[in-house]
């Protein structure tokens, strides 16, 4: 079983090759991610953080049964990266500001973000920028 600080490096690791984060903090389980023009706040609490990544099976994670036995706990931390870059990389309108692991009362733990308004209007497209019909062309 891999302690929560291990598992919140190995994250930290993962998504600092990808994206710029500072302020990384094991102790606490918190850094900031940004990119060029935002910052969100990333909290891991690591005795949450131990018991998600510990509880992450087969199910979770396909294929974590045939990965080395030594190489399953980063596999596990790299799918709790991906997941947190999913919230990241899926915010268009920049309302995210936080993202952070936490239980709910039913006792599972999860990822759960807090957003705030949105600072950039969600892309429409324009007249010129074409249009979607269900008839094929020459039916």
């Amino acid at each position: 079983m891999t302690d929560g600080e291990t598992f919140f490096s190995a994250i930290g690791e993962i998504l600092g090759r990808r994206h710029r984060i500072s302020g990384l903090d094991p102790k606490s389980g918190a850094f900031e991610l940004r990119d060029e023009d935002r910052t969100v706040r990333v909290t891991l609490d690591p005795d949450l953080l131990a018991e998600c990544c510990n509880r992450l099976d087969e199910h979770d994670v396909p294929g974590l049964s045939r990965s080395p036995r030594d190489a399953q706990d980063r596999v596990r931390a790299k799918r709790v990266a991906l997941w947190v870059e999913e919230i990241f990389e899926s915010d268009i309108s920049w309302s995210l500001l936080e993202i952070r692991l936490d239980r709910s009362a039913d006792g599972r733990i999860s990822l759960v973000d807090r957003r705030g308004p949105a600072r950039r209007p969600f892309p429409t497209a324009g007249p010129e920028d074409g249009h979607w019909s269900a008839e094929r062309p020459g039916t």
